[in-house]
Order: structure tokens, then sequence, then C-alpha cells
């Protein structure tokens, strides 16, 4: 093709027909105006795709990790209501007979109350997505900001629950109650009696419904933080699903 226009110009030229050259010269500049412009359309065409295709593998990575986290968020839920039923016989039975009687009832629960379950977000494709700056790739803008607040509210809700966790019933609660209560798991008559005996102090007593007290509320604060984080998080995800049917 380059060959033919080479010689067409070479014959307009060499027979002097300088204003047929001069239009044809002009055409040529066009087809090749023509040609990059077309060339630039199908790299644009190309770019919108790819940058598409993105998009949708990162909204199918963000599902993906949204109903992972709804079920470590029900998991987490499960555990904190188990705290609360163990937690509040407790109180309950102190108030209705105004003394502690240590026996293996007792015990078996203030075992499961010195437990605690670490909640982790789940987060991979977010943090890719901040980190490489392909938050961009998100056209809806309420959605990108609808997520981004999402996972503000995560972040706040683990560190909440971890800090809990760590400052409360690890450092706190286990460390005082082991003091009180013998919480073997093979109690004998004679470690309940001392329990017992130990709680009748006005003193001890006090410490000890005050610490369960205080255990079964930080469960209470964690089931309403993720009750609400379990909402947005459903919800999220049934956006994503309308905006890829």
């Amino acid at each position: 093709m380059i060959k033919l226009f080479r010689k067409t110009r070479q014959k307009l030229l060499t027979e002097s027909k300088f204003s047929k050259y001069l239009l044809y010269a002009i055409g040529e500049i066009v087809l090749v105006v023509l040609g990059i412009l077309i060339a630039l359309s199908i790299n644009n065409w190309n770019q919108v795709r790819l940058m598409s295709e993105k998009e949708t593998t990162y909204l199918e990575n963000l599902e993906r990790d949204l109903q992972s986290q709804l079920n470590s968020i029900d998991v987490q839920l499960t555990y904190e209501q188990y705290y609360v039923d163990n937690g509040i016989p407790i109180v309950q039975d102190y108030f209705e007979t105004n003394s502690i009687v240590v026996d293996t009832i007792l015990c078996k629960r203030l075992l499961v109350l010195t437990q605690r379950k670490t909640f982790v977000r789940t987060d991979p494709t977010f943090e890719d997505l901040v980190s490489t700056g392909n938050i961009s790739l998100l056209k809806d803008i309420k959605f990108r900001n609808a997520l981004l607040e999402y996972y503000q509210d995560l972040e706040r809700i683990e560190k909440v629950i971890q800090s809990n966790n760590t400052l409360f019933t690890d450092q706190v609660f286990v460390v005082e109650i082991i003091k009180l209560v013998y919480l073997g798991q093979y109690g004998t008559d004679r470690l309940l009696r001392i329990s017992t005996e130990s709680l009748k102090n006005p003193q001890q007593e006090m410490k000890f419904i005050n610490l369960i007290e205080q255990r079964t509320r930080l469960a209470k604060i964690h089931i309403t933080l993720l009750r609400k984080l379990r909402e947005k998080t459903a919800d999220l995800i049934e956006v994503m699903q309308e905006n890829t049917k």
C-alpha cells in the first residue's frame, strides 16, 4: 500500500500535475490521520474493556470477601451470645439468693467466661484496591463511598473487640477470677467449699459480681456492634448482586 502511494505521488510529480498532487497529498494525510484516530479509538476501547473486566473481577472478589465476613460475624455473634447466656444466670442467681454458692455448674459457667473469641476482618480485596489505587475502577461513586465507610467501621469494631478481649477479659477478668474461685475441671468438694467461703467476704463478693456483670456487659456491647455490622454487610452484598444482574 505504501509503495502504491509512493508510485502514484512520483507519477503526478513527473507529469507536472501539481494540483492533483496537492489533492492527493491532502487525501493521503487525511487517510493517515483517520488511521491514527481509528487506532486510538481501538486502543481506548480496549483499555475501557480491560478496565471493565478488572472492575468485574474486583467486584466478584469483594462479594466473596463480604460473604466470608458475614460468616465470621455470625460465628462471633454465636460466641458472644454464649458468654451472655452463661453470665446472666450467675448474676440472677446471686440477686435471688443474696449469696454465691460455688458448685460445678457455676465453675463451668465461669470457665466459659474466661474464654474469648478473636474477631478478624476479611479485607484482602479492599486492601489491594486501596494500596494499588485501583479503587477508582469502581465507577459507582455512591457504592465506592459506602465501601470505604464499611471497612472503616469494620476496622473500628475489630479494634474494639480486640481491646476489650485483651485489656479486660485477659488482663483483668481471668487474672482476678482465678483468685476468687477454683476453676479446675475436676473440682473437689474441699476446693468448692473454700471458694464459697472466700466469696462470703463482702469485698470479694462485690468484686466477683462486678467482674461477671462487666464481662457480660462487654459481650452485649459486642453483640450490638456486630448486629449493626452484619446488617451493613448484608446490604452491601445485596447492592452488589443487584448491580451484577
